[in-house]
């Protein structure tokens, strides 16, 4: 009988809602944490320096890299809201492919390190999802050489949405890595000339 209702409850909490007929009114933002959160992580290593990998991302964002993924749909538009984007402070809305919205901020945007909060989701997210924290840090690793490091903490709402944001985690996995994959063979692309 458990095992009847855990999937009664599986299935309700994976249901996709309608997406929105405009964006979401702006809320503030949870404090951030990590704690509790399933990580997700990526990297490349990719044949530019730190400041031409940044100036590179400057001008083809990550965002633009990200393709849709088991149900995971990308962004197609977004609109800032406060602050001056990219820097510490800024927040915006995300339109994503299939009409669903989040909003993130900018928590943080140094030469070696790029942090970022999203907490407003329209789509099924928002039922199991408090937060995610998304954190990029760039390394230097030689000259002309750096290690881009992506890491997605996802933090539930409870302990069931723990175990829901795991069973997903193939799908966080292939929709993030598959953007690190593309935007490193468009840097080294550029790099070669």
């Amino acid at each position: 009988m458990h095992l009847l209702v855990i999937a009664v409850l599986f299935v309700l909490a994976n249901c996709t809602a309608a997406p929105p007929d405009g964006p979401p009114a702006f809320t503030h933002p949870p404090a951030v944490s990590t704690q509790g959160a399933v990580v997700i992580e990526t990297t490349a290593t990719v044949p530019l320096s730190l400041a031409e990998l940044r100036a590179f991302l400057q001008r083809a964002p990550l965002i633009d890299f990200l393709e849709p993924a088991d149900g995971l749909a990308p962004p197609a538009e977004g609109k800032v809201l406060e602050g001056d984007w990219p820097q510490a402070g800024a927040v915006r809305w995300l339109r994503l492919e299939d009409g669903h919205y989040v909003i993130e901020r900018i928590l943080r945007n140094e030469p070696e390190r790029f942090e970022y909060q999203i907490w407003v989701f329209t789509n099924a997210a928002g039922r199991a999802v408090e937060q995610i924290v998304g954190v990029q840090t760039f390394t230097e690793v030689s000259a002309g050489e750096t290690r881009f490091d992506w890491t997605y903490s996802i933090k539930p709402k409870n302990a069931f949405a723990r175990w829901i944001v795991n069973s997903r985690r193939g799908a966080f996995d292939a929709y993030l890595g598959g953007a690190m994959a593309r935007m490193a063979a468009a840097a080294r692309a550029e790099a070669e000339g």
